[in-house]
């Protein structure tokens, strides 16, 4: 779709200079995705703090995972069966 706007031509220059594209065009619609981008991302984050998160059950999974883990080790289990490849 073609659409006309004024840009001024140091600005666009400027923005030319940052990215990888080879056409005006291409910079522009680069800069329009990302200004959506990042539109998103502040909303996503607005939302995220509005969350309401059970610190508690955070806390019983992780002292459940520990224990599970102490068990594991007691019956001879390595740390590397249990997750391989992580290094603990």
């Amino acid at each position: 779709m073609k659409k006309f706007v004024t840009i001024d031509k140091n600005l666009l220059n400027e923005l030319m200079n940052y990215t990888d594209a080879k056409t005006k065009t291409a910079v522009v619609a680069q800069a329009v995705k990302e200004h959506i981008r990042r539109s998103k991302l502040k909303l996503l984050a607005k939302q995220l703090g509005s969350i309401a998160v059970d610190d508690r059950a955070i806390t019983d999974g992780n002292l459940a995972d520990l224990e599970r883990a102490r068990r594991l080790e007691q019956i001879g289990v390595s740390k590397s069966k249990i997750h391989p490849g992580f290094p603990f």
